[in-house]
């Protein structure tokens, strides 16, 4: 029997799953994981997640292993899907509800049609552009959100997105503006709506098209 150890993602990485068909990633590298999102409102809700354990995406985003998985995983998502947006929320400290429940950083990619920057220009936060580079060097030891849309893998090379540095934790908040958007507000907290059959959908159509991402399942 093998010994799940506290974080959930560690496992993943080290090959001990809670959910075979949803946690083995479906692409990966030296430095990265893909994986199968659990909670996915959207079939093809996935996660680009750091092997090595860390509390948020912010001193990776200038990483050529980062450039090269996502090289490799826009392009099947989109052809399986539509194009995507992709954010992350951006915890700093040890148990911070920012985090969602998870002390791992990770990037959601979500196929998704519309655009939340209307969402976030009418909401009351400040958020600005900038670079995905750029994010470790704003933020210092803060907490924030980031958000930027994904057409193809070279729109990700530019990465520009938006960046809001939190005054105070914010949990599950894209999440949110989604569930909003898609009629399903009541079921935005992936803890109680693990929707694990349309994470189980995803990775089995991602692994369908290993040929195309170089990718040995």
């Amino acid at each position: 029997m093998k010994t799940f150890g506290i974080c959930r993602f560690c496992n993943i990485v080290s090959g001990q799953y809670q959910h075979a068909d949803i946690d083995r990633p479906f692409c990966e590298n030296d430095a990265f994981i893909a994986v199968a999102s659990i909670g996915a409102l959207i079939e093809g809700w996935s996660l680009i997640i750091p092997k090595k354990h860390q509390l948020s995406m912010k001193a990776t985003y200038n990483r050529p292993e980062l450039e090269d998985i996502m090289d490799q995983v826009i392009p099947s998502i989109v052809r399986k899907y539509r194009p995507l947006i992709a954010f992350e929320h951006g915890s700093n400290r040890e148990g911070s509800i920012t985090a969602c429940g998870t002390d791992h950083a990770h990037l959601h990619l979500v196929p998704f049609s519309e655009s939340l920057i209307p969402s976030l220009e009418n909401s009351n936060l400040h958020w600005v552009k900038c670079h995905a580079s750029e994010i470790a060097s704003r933020v210092g030891n803060n907490e924030y959100l980031f958000y930027s849309e994904v057409g193809t893998k070279d729109e990700w090379r530019r990465h520009i997105g938006y960046l809001h540095i939190l005054e105070r934790p914010i949990s599950q908040y894209f999440r949110q503006l989604i569930a909003a958007r898609t009629g399903h507000y009541e079921a935005s907290d992936y803890r109680k709506f693990p929707y694990l059959e349309t994470s189980k959908q995803t990775r089995k159509t991602l692994v369908g098209s290993e040929a195309q991402i170089g990718v040995e399942i």
